[in-house]
């Protein structure tokens, strides 16, 4: 059974996505203001709802409990290193296959 905070997060994150996808896939055509209006307050709407979820004191001590035994990442497990590598590789292959 799904938890109702864990389904809150899980719905706001979709209202997020929706409004990400509104706002920059709306439909072809001449008046795509409404549909980019409409992406703008679904984002704000599921960050409002994101950020509005309050921890309850139980997820809090579990969340510290759950640092305290989780050993610190090395240099080479960081995302802030692989993912501007990633992203590099990514760019130079779509070069390659561009020409």
């Amino acid at each position: 059974m799904i938890k109702t905070s864990i389904a809150k997060r899980i719905g706001a994150l979709a209202l997020i996505v929706a409004g990400l996808l509104s706002a920059v896939l709306g439909p072809a055509g001449e008046n795509t203001a409404s549909w980019r209006w409409l992406g703008l307050f679904l984002l704000l709407l599921g960050v409002y709802f994101l950020l509005g979820q309050r921890a309850s004191s139980e997820q809090r001590a579990e969340a510290a409990q759950q640092h305290a035994t989780t050993p610190p990442l090395k240099w080479y497990q960081s995302p802030i290193l692989w993912v501007p590598i990633v992203g590099a590789i990514v760019f130079l292959v779509a070069l390659a296959l561009q020409s």
